[in-house]
């Protein structure tokens, strides 16, 4: 029987409309950190440049306190020195290099971190060593083992610390942003930071990959911003469910790009 045009208005009216784009992705940069102090965990000597280098800058440059911690020595792919004088030599550039305890390497081993209790009672105390408002971490999409890892242990590590809001950066996998940073005035210096990493880039030249990864993330922000660092922050009610409550907060925002084409009309 065909619906009466009554009962078709009334349909139409229930039923939810496409979620617009805005609300999928972020189509607003973020310019001014509105934070005093950051701490950022980088699984190697590099990640943090090539995965938040952007936002080291501008933090520098707004005044934020300033801590980088780099967990693996990096020994599987160069010499340690090397890449600890290497990952000095970036952070002089990105200008947040203000303080003896600034950036700290912890050596431990590469390809072989483990997200146990020693190292998330570690993260813990640097957390409140530091006072850090935002904690910085490679983001569970990654698919190296010490990326992951690192993400995992900074999970369990700040899910019961007050105060602390965790942010997931990209480095090897793209990730679902729900903040895009606008890098585009500290670009320069984010690629000069890039280019200290000689050994690495013998390699690969990630910085150029980065840079392309970089200028992709502006696509939503408008002609006037070229470049942007994607980050990924967890609402303090899913951190308190530790792993399973972040990835099921990623399953929801998969959902809300479905749910009003859930029941198409007959």
């Amino acid at each position: 029987m065909p619906i009466s045009p009554e009962t078709q208005r009334l349909k139409d009216a229930s039923t939810p409309e496409p979620l617009p784009e805005h609300a999928l992705l972020p189509y607003a940069p973020l310019r001014a950190l509105a934070i005093d102090s950051l701490l950022v965990l980088a699984p190697h000597p590099d990640d943090e440049v090539f995965g938040c280098g952007g936002l080291l800058a501008l933090a520098a440059m707004q005044g934020v306190r300033t801590q980088v911690i780099v967990a693996c020595d990096g020994a599987a792919n160069g010499d340690v020195e090397e890449r600890e004088a290497e990952g000095r030599a970036a952070a002089r550039v990105l200008g947040y290099l203000r303080r003896p305890d600034a950036l700290q390497f912890w050596r431990l081993p590469d390809r072989g971190l483990r997200a146990d209790a020693a190292l998330r009672q570690r993260i813990a105390d640097a957390l409140r060593d530091s006072g850090a408002q935002w904690l910085l971490v490679t983001s569970p999409f990654e698919i190296h083992p010490d990326h992951r890892a690192l993400c995992l242990a900074a999970i369990e590590a700040c899910r019961d610390i007050d105060g602390v809001r965790l942010g997931f950066y990209e480095v090897g996998q793209p990730l679902l942003p729900n903040c895009l940073v606008d890098i585009t005035p500290v670009m320069p210096l984010k690629q000069r930071a890039m280019r200290c990493f000689a050994s690495q880039l013998a390699t690969q030249d990630y910085a150029s990959q980065v840079a392309a990864l970089n200028h992709y993330r502006a696509y939503t922000l408008g002609a006037a911003v070229r470049h942007a660092e994607a980050l990924c922050f967890v609402d303090a009610a899913d951190l308190r469910g530790g792993l399973d409550g972040v990835l099921a907060a990623t399953q929801r925002v998969l959902r809300r790009r479905f749910d009003a084409m859930d029941n198409p009309a007959p």
